[in-house]
């Protein structure tokens, strides 16, 4: 603990309220929010948990990579898939299960849904962010964790596998050589075993990406909900409706229509757990963590938290509860680059994949993971993040006073009008890519449904009053048939069904369909789907912190 009686307030300089977005992230999910750095870093730190992880990381161990030269910053950002607290315990089964639906403490282990490996440049330029998918089958080096009072813990090579398993294997590895060796203390058991779960995870990032990880933040469930409700409300933008009911024990019960919505803590969780009825499934989940953080972001300028130096205290209050940051993290010598993140200039992409397969594992014998190319993923995060200093400074942010600003909305004739986009093919997700193709051109689908796996044809058909916006999606979508009235449609009504014979647009390219036939043998069997281009397959559309003022469009 801190010495209390040593530390100096100062009245911290306006650069430094932009200062630094600490991680928030949850289970199934997750993600980070920016600002919060004041007075001196003792303060800062006092009472948050802190990693030696990147330190224990040492030369030798596989995974290992030396710090790069110069000021900028490689951070990771970790999302812990577990329903429980710093001290192992459960967390309440009335916020677990009854208010998020996120399932029992026993549900998630302690995987990594959510990897975000940052670059901030020590001069301005833009942020680049790379989320890294929790199924991609990599490397996941062992090495030596450090226990105060027990020595070393030489932890074996954890094999091929998914890199969210790093964490939750590493740790359960620890938690049987502690136990083993008579630690009975409960919470130490618990802290010790994550740091070695913290170590495999870097080494996996940095033997995957090839760069230095120089600071880190963590958070759970917990964690993640607490950021959000202690900033109230926040905005997302959909492309296509959310329609995601817990069946089975599965499912978020998320509800929401494509556009603009304002969503409070609980329903921000389901948010970004959803993985069922998305059209990548965890390829589009990414895509709404990283929208999630700039809308997180945005909230905080907008509603004027990160200049206000009260708002920020409170904040961090809640947060520091819940996270865990490294132990060399200088908040004053960040708080002038996190300004670039605050600022709304930074860019996340998705690590591009190269197929799906079935390997052995999982309950079932089988699991799907997906298959990447290391040598692609190390050109593509080095190049880039050696590059960003380049890029132009951040632009204006927005003054505190301003209100939320919102996307673009969809024309008045669209938005009076039910649209309905049924899927009448056998490729997932389709009915709601074709929503998202409608949506960039102005015009929101109020639903998805299935229109049967056997239709030949793309049909449009339309009410009384919607003959013209039905030949406007005409012209959007590029389908061949013309519109057709029916009248046992009602009015100001269009239905959409999707056939065999459409085509999506060439510059939004599909992804793989997962095989449904489990391979035996030790080695994968890559899925049957076109890899477009020579750089595999991409994880989809950029997400701009600075597009959309700050509310980007996903799905």
């Amino acid at each position: 603990m801190p010495d209390r009686r040593r530390i100096v307030r100062r009245r911290p300089a306006p650069a430094l309220l932009a200062g630094r977005v600490l991680a928030a992230f949850l289970g199934a999910a997750v993600v980070a929010t920016t600002g919060l750095v004041w007075y001196e870093n003792k303060q800062l730190t006092d009472g948050t948990h802190t990693s030696t992880a990147i330190k224990g990381v040492k030369a030798g161990d596989d995974g290992y990579v030396p710090p790069h030269l110069g000021n900028d910053v490689n951070l990771l950002l970790i999302g812990l898939d577990s329903r429980r607290d710093m001290n192992g315990n459960d967390l309440p089964t009335q916020f677990v299960e009854d208010a998020l639906h996120a399932g029992s403490s026993g549900i998630g282990g302690y995987n990594t849904n959510v990897l975000i490996l940052m670059h901030i440049p020590a001069n301005g330029g833009r942020v680049t962010a790379y989320s890294i998918p929790r199924d991609d089958y990599v490397e996941r080096p062992g090495g030596n964790a450090d226990v105060p009072g027990l020595g070393t813990i030489k932890v074996p090579d954890l094999g091929m596998g998914k890199i969210k398993e790093a964490y939750n294997d590493a740790k359960a590895y620890a938690e049987g050589k502690l136990t083993a060796a008579g630690v009975k203390d409960k919470a130490k058991v618990e802290a010790e075993s994550r740091e070695v779960g913290r170590e495999a995870t870097l080494r996996a990032v940095q033997k995957l990406t090839g760069v230095h990880v120089d600071h880190l933040a963590e958070v759970n469930l917990l964690g993640f909900y607490d950021v959000v409700k202690a900033i109230g409300s926040i905005q997302v933008c959909l492309k296509a409706p959310a329609n995601d009911p817990i069946e089975d024990g599965a499912g978020t019960g998320l509800k929401l229509p494509a556009g603009v919505s304002t969503i409070d803590a609980a329903t921000a969780l389901q948010f970004v757990r959803q993985r069922y009825h998305l059209p990548d499934s965890d390829l589009s989940r990414t895509h709404r963590q990283q929208a999630f953080l700039s809308s997180v972001t945005h909230a905080l300028r907008a509603k004027g938290v990160l200049g206000d130096i009260g708002s920020m205290q409170s904040l961090f209050g809640v947060v520091k509860n819940d996270i865990v940051i490294d132990n060399g993290w200088s908040v004053l010598d960040f708080a002038q680059q996190a300004s670039n993140l605050t600022g709304g200039n930074a860019t996340f992409s998705t690590l591009p994949i190269k197929g799906y397969a079935d390997v052995p594992g999982g309950s079932g014998g089988k699991t799907s993971v997906n298959l990447v190319d290391p040598d692609l993923i190390k050109k593509t995060v080095t190049t880039a993040f050696g590059n960003d200093a380049a890029v132009a400074p951040p632009p204006t942010p927005v003054s505190s006073a301003s209100a939320p600003s919102t996307p673009a909305t969809p024309s008045t004739a669209a938005t009076k009008t039910t649209i309905t986009v049924n899927n009448g093919t056998k490729t997932v997700g389709l009915a709601l890519k074709i929503s998202g193709v409608l949506f960039d051109n102005g015009i929101a689908v109020t639903k998805t449904g299935n229109g049967g796996d056997n239709v030949a044809h793309t049909t449009i058909r339309y009410g009384t009053g919607a003959a013209d916006l039905a030949k406007q999606i005409q012209t959007k979508l590029g389908t061949k048939t013309a519109p057709t009235a029916d009248k046992t449609l009602p009015a100001d009504s269009i239905v959409v069904t999707i056939g065999h014979d459409y085509k999506l647009p060439p510059d939004k390219p599909t992804k793989p369909t997962k095989p449904t036939s489990a391979t035996s043998g030790a080695q994968p069997s890559t899925g049957a789907a076109s890899t477009p281009g020579s750089n595999g397959i991409n994880g989809g559309d950029d997400v701009d912190m600075s597009s959309q003022n700050g509310i980007p469009c996903v799905y």
